[in-house]
């Protein structure tokens, strides 16, 4: 049975989700009417996620759909997929239960594919699908290699790394540098012999890497090609997004799961497909044109803003801004080598005077592409001394277990890394034996000597401390729930270790439920530059344009930075409005961290520029439309 979404059920998905007299535009209408295998590309700031919600909302409304088939939604973060199920749960329970399945890309093909897979040869399941498991693993058994581990020794990057990066091929399961190239070394050498039989036992142990568990997969349909039509059969739709963060070997995957029979709907924007910066240039989503519907209006800026970044696009894209409303002329302020330290000051004089400080719920931020000092080359540290790529440090002791478990976001952990999650850990082990009163020889342990004593007291009990903390950190990243497993472990097993007593200090700990605010420590920099002016005081936050993605600001100042050239001295010609189809590696790169990093503001857009970088381009981008402030060049003559 064909499905018609009308304009009363649109309607009543606009009661939902958006504020009252708000709607739908016309672009985004289409999408949400459109039941048919299609690549949607999304301007940013388009709204695509509403509009997804939108469908899901009416389709909910049609369940059970015809012969009980489902709905995948699939994308990379269980955030993203948390933010979905926030907006969605309160209006259609149906959703989330089966035939339906919300999920990451990667726990898809765990549980439909690698996981069946798995049981089927060993009839067990895998213990751990772990990139950190896996690696603690791998390090652990190093050293029962042989002539394997000679050779090992004399990579550059050193053995361990190596056999760490090793990954069973997609096509024929043989050990290879990458999980799409053919075996690392001759396979009748000693040496492949020898680590595949490691790879091998290893693997039977139940410990998996990602891509193991993708290999699996490819292994598992190559072998079993019905599966293909089972689970086509499971779903009637499959909703894909952030398409543009797939990787070849994921998007190849989701190619071979699903049959004809499915409607499958791509989501995403090509410009914004920034993670791969160092890797591949070339993400895995190839969008067929012949199928592409766009979401060209943002309700993010104006159209001031959307002309600039128009010129940015790897693929070329039609961005229509939100017409004059908010317009503010985009600002380049130019400074010279004595004056880059007055940049974050002069943006703050900018937003001060457009009087944006006195916006409601106003964000200011000041990004770069490359944060790390680079000798004499100018980078986010260059603009202000007190900036600091381990930002925003945490506090390191609560009251409860609870709040050491507390989730962080994206930009957080963008910039600290997930082993944040395993400090965080480590700290409240350290606090139940500082609440128990166990010591180490009469002093308080730290992070050093608690992993020191467990393996000298009992190396297997200490490799499953390690095993357990591993898979605790990544769940916690996913945003999992890890209280309950690692309170049982805190009173059983941990417990009977160091022979402590259960006190009601302890039980208090473990049992409260009260989340403490995770605070920055004050002493700490927390990459906020204080701005005043006059009885006027603004917080610019400085940070990377990864710690943002995603986000929308009142006003944004992208810093030029060094990455092999300036940055903005290499994309000129673009910002000036004069495209030319990039080819360079280098181009391709800078103008996706540019899109992305120019794309964030609602008010006001900046860019911060040495003045050697747009040396006699000045009257081009004014006639383009840029404010080209030579304040702080202009007391100097050169």
């Amino acid at each position: 049975m064909r499905i018609i979404i009308t304009n009363d059920d649109i309607s009543w998905a606009e009661s939902i989700l958006l504020p009252p007299d708000e709607h739908f535009d016309k672009d985004q209408k289409a999408i949400i009417r459109c039941l048919e295998t299609i690549d949607i590309l999304a301007c940013p700031g388009s709204g695509k996620t509403k509009t997804l919600l939108a469908k899901l909302l009416i389709l909910s409304r049609q369940m059970p759909l015809e012969n009980n088939r489902g709905i995948c939604v699939l994308t990379h973060t269980n955030v993203a997929i948390n933010e979905i199920k926030s907006h969605a749960y309160f209006a259609s329970q149906k959703l989330f239960n089966y035939p339906n399945h919300f999920g990451t890309i990667q726990s898809f093909v765990d549980k439909y594919l690698a996981i069946p897979a798995y049981i089927l040869r060993f009839n067990k399941r895998p213990r751990y699908v772990d990139n950190e498991v896996f690696n603690s693993i791998i390090e652990r058994s190093y050293n029962t290699l042989h002539a394997a581990r000679t050779w090992l020794d004399r990579r550059e990057k050193g053995g361990l790394e190596y056999l760490r990066s090793l990954r069973f091929n997609k096509d024929n399961f043989c050990i290879s540098k990458q999980i799409y190239k053919k075996a690392f070394i001759g396979t009748n050498t000693q040496t492949y012999r020898e680590i595949n039989s490691l790879k091998l036992r290893i693997f039977k142990w139940g410990y998996l890497c990602y891509e193991d568990a993708y290999s699996m997969a490819f292994k598992y349909i190559r072998e079993h090609p019905s599966i293909r039509e089972l689970i086509s059969k499971r779903f009637a739709y499959v909703f894909i997004d952030e398409m543009q963060d797939s990787s070849t070997i994921q998007s190849d995957l989701l190619n071979k799961i699903f049959n004809d029979n499915v409607v499958i709907q791509k989501i995403g924007d090509l410009n914004q497909s920034i993670f791969d910066y160092d890797a591949d240039l070339e993400c895995g989503w190839t969008v067929n044109n012949d199928r592409t519907i766009c979401i060209t209006g943002s309700k993010r800026f104006p159209s001031s803003i959307a002309s600039k970044i128009e010129n940015l696009c790897i693929r070329r894209q039609t961005i229509a801004g939100i017409g004059s409303q908010n317009e503010i002329t985009p600002v380049i302020i130019v400074y010279d080598d004595y004056t880059i330290q007055q940049v974050l000051d002069k943006f703050g004089e900018i937003i001060i005077r457009n009087n944006l400080h006195q916006l409601e719920k106003n964000v200011f931020k000041a990004i770069g592409w490359r944060g790390k000092p680079h000798g004499i080359e100018r980078t986010i540290p260059s603009y202000w001394d007190g900036y600091s790529k381990e930002i925003k440090v945490k506090k390191t002791e609560f009251s409860n277990l609870k709040s050491y478990l507390a989730p962080q976001s994206d930009s957080f952990i963008s910039s600290n890394g997930v082993n944040f999650y395993k400090k965080r850990l480590r700290e409240a082990f350290l606090k139940i034996l500082r609440i128990t009163g166990i010591t180490d020889d009469g002093r308080a342990f730290t992070e050093k000597k608690l992993h020191k004593y467990i393996s000298e007291k009992n190396s297997d009990f200490y490799q499953d401390f390690r095993v357990r903390l591993a898979n605790w950190c990544l769940k916690m990243h996913r945003q999992e729930e890890v209280f309950e497993e690692i309170k049982n472990y805190l009173t059983n097993e941990f417990k009977e270790f160091f022979n402590y007593q259960v006190i009601d200090e302890l039980t208090n700990f473990i049992n409260s439920s009260d989340l403490e605010a995770d605070n920055e420590e004050t002493l700490q920099s927390n990459n906020i530059y204080n701005y005043s002016s006059g009885t006027n005081d603004i917080e610019i936050e400085v940070s990377t344009i990864h710690g943002v993605k995603g986000e929308t600001h009142t006003a944004t100042c992208y810093l030029e930075t060094f990455f092999y050239d300036y940055d903005i001295k290499r994309i000129i010609n673009y910002i000036k409005g004069e495209y030319s189809e990039p080819r360079q590696k280098r181009v391709i790169q800078n103008l996706k961290m540019a899109f992305v990093g120019m794309s964030r503001p609602s008010h006001l857009l900046c860019i911060a520029v040495h003045r050697d970088s747009i040396s006699e381009q000045e009257e081009s981008l004014q006639r383009i439309g840029w404010d080209v402030n030579n304040e702080l060049c202009a007391s100097r003559n050169y």
